[in-house]
């Protein structure tokens, strides 16, 4: 019994020396050193190595001739303590710096819009990467389906089937986190970061992983029990563009892993009718390689023409 709440008190140790690198103070005197290097520079601010990965793909899109500094900031709660630090700096630091945000299921979070801040119109940058768009532009390309509109269509449809089955699934778990979000409560467990805590994707179904939606996202309290106005706000959203996209993308990467293999057999599902297996390195598909083929989130292009 002590040994696991020592393991406890070490965790939460070695978790809040982590939280200490980015925290806000961190983040501006590492802003400060980078503004002694390079004075004039453009500073983009994103919430992680992801977005960051994301955002170059479609800045290159938007204006290729403009040069930046990335600045991941480790989450959306730093970016805006970041942002509110450096409204109050004397210094000027606060110059050419513009913020980029997941609008998830709390949008701006009590904080106020300006602008040197986007935010997306869909729950994260995620959302925009798992579309058919983006997989017709693979298998046209990973998949050496070119020519070929029938089996590429046959794949698609396929897809959207899976993709509305896997919504289905985490409904009640996006449902759960929805309700987390609006009332602020806390959650005693981290969100799943591997898609088989959520669902069990093949290339033909998918179906429920076991565990519950209260087993998966547990509330520190609980919530009143009057909940209808929220859950039908949340009923309403579009479920591909408001559920949480890193569930999604981690359902997208298992399917396309699932087909990389599918590609390769003999004995295709999908692809039989072309003409010879072919490899195709799952490894190579990349959240900027998706970005690339994505579509660009609503408002992104105006607000990055405007920076100056």
């Amino acid at each position: 019994m002590n040994e696991g709440v020592g393991e406890t008190s070490g965790d939460a140790y070695i978790a809040k020396l982590k939280a200490s690198r980015k925290s806000p103070a961190v983040l501006k005197a590492k802003l400060a050193i980078l503004r002694s290097q390079l004075p004039s520079c453009l500073v983009f601010a994103f919430e992680g190595d992801n977005d960051k990965a994301v955002y170059f793909q479609w800045i290159k899109r938007i204006r290729p001739e403009l040069s930046y500094e990335p600045f991941p900031c480790d989450g959306k709660k730093q970016i805006f303590q970041f942002r509110a630090m450096l409204d109050r700096d004397l210094g000027g630091l606060s110059s050419r710096v513009y913020f980029f945000i997941d609008r998830d299921f709390d949008d701006l979070a009590g904080n106020a819009e300006n602008d040197s801040t986007f935010m997306t119109d869909r729950y994260s940058v995620e959302n925009y990467l798992v579309s058919s768009q983006v997989l017709d532009e693979l298998l046209n390309d990973e998949f050496h389906c070119h020519a070929e509109p029938m089996v590429r269509g046959e794949v698609i449809e396929q897809f959207q089937r899976r993709l509305s089955e896997f919504l289905n699934v985490t409904r009640e778990i996006n449902r759960r986190l929805f309700i987390a979000r609006n009332l602020r409560l806390q959650l005693l467990r981290s969100l799943p970061d591997g898609i088989n805590h959520i669902a069990v994707v093949e290339l033909s179904r998918v179906s429920p992983a076991p565990g519950t939606g209260e087993e998966i996202i547990v509330f520190a309290e609980e919530p009143p029990e009057q909940l209808d106005q929220l859950t039908a706000v949340f009923e309403s959203l579009n479920r591909t563009h408001r559920y949480r996209g890193k569930f999604s993308h981690l359902f997208f990467m298992k399917w396309l892993d699932l087909l990389c293999a599918d590609r390769r057999d003999a004995q295709s599902n999908f692809f039989a009718r072309l003409q010879r297996p072919r490899a195709v390195n799952i490894q190579s598909i990349s959240l900027g390689m998706l970005a690339s083929k994505s579509e660009l989130p609503v408002g992104l292009p105006e607000f990055i023409a405007a920076v100056q």
